[in-house]
């Protein structure tokens, strides 16, 4: 009888804890899952390589241009 009670007691803990927590949801507010949302629709793979290849001066991006007898790196 004893061994029962504790069984039936342990069953209705688990249940009780069951009703408890059987609500979990991921999204935790809406304004967060907007901001993913709309970060991942502006989101692309793709990176944007050197102009030209890249140069001894300038790193990926931009390019060496002169004008005036100035020069400088200049984006791509």
């Amino acid at each position: 009888m004893r061994k029962l009670m504790i069984a039936l007691t342990l069953a209705a803990f688990a249940l009780l804890t069951g009703l408890f927590t059987w609500k979990a949801d991921a999204q935790t507010w809406r304004r967060a899952a907007a901001a993913i949302n709309a970060a991942s629709q502006n989101y692309t793979p793709i990176e944007k390589a050197a102009c030209r290849g890249g140069g001894p001066h300038c790193p990926p991006g931009s390019t060496w241009v002169c004008r005036g007898g100035t020069c400088w790196c200049a984006p791509c």
